[in-house]
């Protein structure tokens, strides 16, 4: 069988590689400083320039820009994201960032999507960013959150990414029109999401793990995620990371299938360090052809199995 992975500097191939591991925590990155309250509006409002690490920078002319919105979760945490509709595309991502960061850890993707027509959320998860008033009408951010537990905050967070969707769908954007995409913790929560919700479109996972603040993978792809387009992207320098990506890989292989699964290499990084302007591009051509073509396996002459490419007209 022929497996496709997409890198930067070279090509990998690599077998799979299972161990035990220590679930991601908070401890393992680094975080990042809460924006100011000046710069969080001006990357926001509408009167503000495209981002410099944009497309052809100079030479587009501006896009509009998107827009700040709130909206509720089922257990009442008060949710803010930055919203821009569809303009050219069907497609619509819901962008879910990783522990400690907030929705302005995508801005890198804002102009890319933008210029293609492609509609986008990017919300702060609770306890991050600008959605730290919980149900009481209180502050709570998410140093005060367990990273235990199968009903942890963490695990909570799925409903902050379904509050999301289901406001998509006062706007006339149905699930089968939607992206999940997520960084490390948000990946997870993008692959767990998807298991809950069969009609979303895919999912795009940047650095998951098997475990991330309890926030498990494994079985939602193993039992729920189904024969979906799945694009895993990770770097290969963190030995352990990298190990978790290429048995996710190969789990999500057998259960999604074959040609449903696409993954991408890049030679260092963790989560949106992995991201350039370069690789986006290539993000977005998979969202035009997610799929792989179909593989049939024929018998050659000594009983070996050769994997033959059949495209479709």
């Amino acid at each position: 069988m022929q497996v496709f992975i997409l890198a930067t500097v070279f090509f990998f191939f690599f077998p799979a590689h299972a161990a035990a591991q220590q679930p991601l925590t908070q401890k393992n990155l680094p975080a990042m400083a809460e924006p100011a309250k000046n710069q969080a509006s001006a990357s926001s409002s509408p009167k503000a320039s495209a981002s410099s690490q944009g497309p052809a920078s100079g030479t587009i002319k501006k896009a509009a820009q998107d827009e700040l919105i709130e909206f509720t979760t089922d257990d009442e945490w008060s949710i803010k994201a930055r919203y821009y509709p569809p303009t050219k595309s069907t497609w619509t991502i819901v962008m879910i960032h990783a522990q400690k960061k907030n929705s302005n850890e995508w801005s890198l993707w804002f102009p890319y999507l933008r210029e293609a027509g492609i509609g986008y959320l990017a919300l702060d998860l609770r306890g991050h960013g600008r959605s730290i008033t919980d149900p009481l009408g209180t502050e709570k951010k998410w140093k005060r959150f367990a990273i235990s537990g199968a009903n942890n905050e963490y695990n909570q967070m799925v409903r902050d990414v379904e509050a999301a969707i289901a406001w998509l769908g006062t706007k006339g954007i149905s699930e089968n029109s939607i992206v999940l995409a997520g960084s490390i913790l948000g990946a997870n929560l993008a692959i767990k999401t998807a298991a809950i919700h069969p009609d979303i479109a895919m999912a795009i996972a940047i650095s998951p793990a098997l475990n991330a603040n309890d926030v498990l993978t494994v079985n939602p792809l193993r039992m729920a995620y189904g024969k979906r387009p799945l694009l895993l992207i990770g770097g290969t320098d963190r030995e352990r990371q990298y190990k978790e990506l290429i048995l996710l890989n190969d789990l999500a292989r057998t259960a999604c299938g074959i040609g449903n699964v696409t993954i991408m290499l890049e030679y260092s990084g963790l989560g949106q360090e992995i991201i350039t302007k370069y690789n986006i591009k290539k993000i977005l051509a998979w969202l035009d052809n997610p799929k792989l073509p179909p593989v049939t396996l024929l018998e050659g002459e000594e009983g070996e199995l050769n994997a033959e490419i059949i495209t479709e007209d």
